[in-house]
C-alpha cells in the first residue's frame, strides 16, 4: 500500500522493518504556497506619504505667517500655488 500524506502536513517517518529505524525521507515536496498580500487603507497610504515629506522649513513658515498677518501675502495666485504644491507633495 502506498503512503499518502494529508496536504500541507509533514509526512511521518516510515520505519524500516529490518532495523526499526526511520528511513530517510526525500525532500521532493513540490507544494507551493500562495503569496502573502498586504492591503493598506487610503488613510494609511496618506499618512505614509505625509511621513515621507521633508522637514519643515521654519524660517519660510514664519515669513509666510508674517506676510499673512500684515495682509501682504494673500493673493489668489499665491494661494493656488501653495495648494498645488501641497497636493503634489502628498499625491
Amino acid at each position: 500500500m502506498s503512503e499518502v500524506s494529508p496536504i500541507h502536513r509533514p509526512v511521518a517517518p516510515t520505519l524500516d522493518p529490518h532495523t526499526r529505524a526511520a528511513k530517510p525521507q526525500s525532500h521532493t515536496d513540490t507544494t507551493t504556497r500562495g503569496e502573502d498580500q498586504v492591503e493598506l487603507s487610503n488613510t494609511a497610504q496618506l499618512l505614509s506619504k505625509i511621513a515621507d515629506l521633508p522637514d519643515v522649513r521654519q524660517d519660510l513658515v514664519d515669513r509666510v505667517k508674517a506676510s499673512i498677518a500684515d495682509g501682504s501675502y494673500e493673493s489668489d495666485s499665491k494661494t493656488d500655488a501653495a495648494i498645488d504644491s501641497l497636493l503634489e507633495d502628498i499625491a
